[in-house]
């Protein structure tokens, strides 16, 4: 039996609110991979920073920093619920919903690699290839296996909080693929990372299993498709889950601006409990972001500004490597050199301006009626389009829904 992909006219319009929401936050917090020529402190800014790049970090610390990445990763894995959900509505065996992830994340994987070889050296694309198959497998074995993935992959998601915080009392002044001299030898050094990066993605990325879970155990309820079912539980998410998330980045952010030197504070210790306690309520806040889009979709999802970003969100994949390939035009030193030249605030207004002509465009492609084109391309080498006569069963019966 054929499982088909949602109808883009059946998608619900808060997971898709989220990720095009989510897709600044990754846009601004990767500025990082970008810039080179000053020493890092905490969370990988530039130690010597002028007034208003200090005050742009403190906001993408605050607001995007490990807040960005996992919010992306808990809806994915909400896609992968949805996956599993219309599986086993179909009557579609488990091994046989198991090699279709396999296949539908192997060629997310190809596509992965192309971004991280060619455009950018912080791709993400794979390691969600590879977490998200072990995912779908536990979606197989119910919630249960799920929530407990998600409680044992806490502590390695922890770990990179502390590689975060503490990265600067190693040195280092940028990724040498942001300072590398011509495109060929940028390709040269991002394919030798690419290649570690997959060879131990399952043991290095194991942390995103724990928002990915959540959010397929979450698909499994429904809970941001069904915004006015489960409305009282997504406002308490929404509630705590953004206190939480921003409580939590509050003391690294503080290192950042008192002592971005380390010159008081430079116990590796310390910093790395404040970096792990900025990363897992970073997953608080993914989870609160997640409740607040449903809510908000719910109730001004037909407003033009969120249809816009709903439109995005349904192009994420898209948008991303777009992301990329604007970024690889203006900051690398064989291109404008931006990324020497520019501090936070600088690299962050062209990155948030970036994201906001991915928006009118994902707004007008959506306007066609068509899938973005990576997502298109997804599908197609995935086997997982809808077939014709179903596909115009749920158009037809979905005209006006969201």
């Amino acid at each position: 039996m054929s499982v088909g992909s949602v109808p883009l006219a059946q998608r619900a319009a808060g997971p898709d609110l989220a990720r095009g929401a989510a897709l600044l936050g990754i846009a601004l917090a990767n500025t990082v991979g970008w810039l080179h020529g000053d020493r890092w402190t905490v969370l990988l800014k530039q130690t010597h920073a002028s007034a208003g790049d200090r005050a742009v970090d403190v906001l993408v610390a605050l607001l995007a920093d490990n807040r960005g990445f996992p919010l992306f990763a808990l809806l994915f894995g909400y896609g992968i619920g949805i996956m599993h959900r219309r599986s086993l509505a179909a009557g579609e065996r488990p091994g046989r919903f198991a090699l279709r992830m396999l296949r539908r994340f192997t060629v997310l994987g190809a596509i992965g690699m192309l971004h991280a070889i060619l455009l950018f050296s912080g791709d993400i694309l794979v390691s969600y290839a590879v977490i998200g198959t072990a995912c779908a497998l536990l979606a197989t074995r119910g919630r249960l296996a799920l929530l407990l993935a998600a409680m044992v992959c806490l502590a390695p998601l922890g770990l990179w909080g502390w590689v975060d915080a503490t990265i600067a009392l190693g040195g280092g002044d940028g990724y040498p693929t942001a300072a590398a001299g011509s495109w060929g030898e940028g390709v040269t050094l991002r394919a030798h990372e690419a290649l570690r990066s997959l060879a131990f993605a399952l043991v290095e990325q194991i942390g995103l299993l724990a928002p990915m879970a959540l959010g397929a155990v979450a698909a499994s309820l429904r809970l941001l498709e069904l915004p006015r079912e489960n409305v009282d539980q997504l406002r308490t998410l929404a509630r705590w889950g953004v206190l939480v998330g921003l409580a939590g980045a509050v003391p690294l952010t503080a290192v950042l601006v008192l002592d971005p030197r380390q010159e008081v504070l430079g116990d590796e210790v310390v910093l790395g409990v404040l970096g792990v306690l900025h990363q897992v309520s970073g997953l608080a806040g993914a989870v609160g972001a997640a409740a607040l889009c449903a809510l908000v979709a719910d109730r001004w999802g037909r407003s033009r500004a969120l249809t816009a970003l709903t439109a995005l969100g349904a192009t994420a994949l898209s948008a991303y490597v777009a992301q990329s390939l604007a970024a690889s035009l203006l900051f690398p030193p064989y291109m404008l050199d931006l990324g020497a030249r520019l501090g936070s605030a600088g690299a962050s207004a062209i990155m948030a301006l970036t994201w906001l002509v991915t928006l009118l465009a994902a707004a007008a492609w959506h306007r066609t009626g068509r899938r973005g084109p990576l997502e298109a391309v997804l599908r197609r080498l995935a086997g997982s389009a809808t077939p014709a006569g179903a596909r115009r069963s749920a158009d037809a019966s979905s005209v006006g829904a969201r």
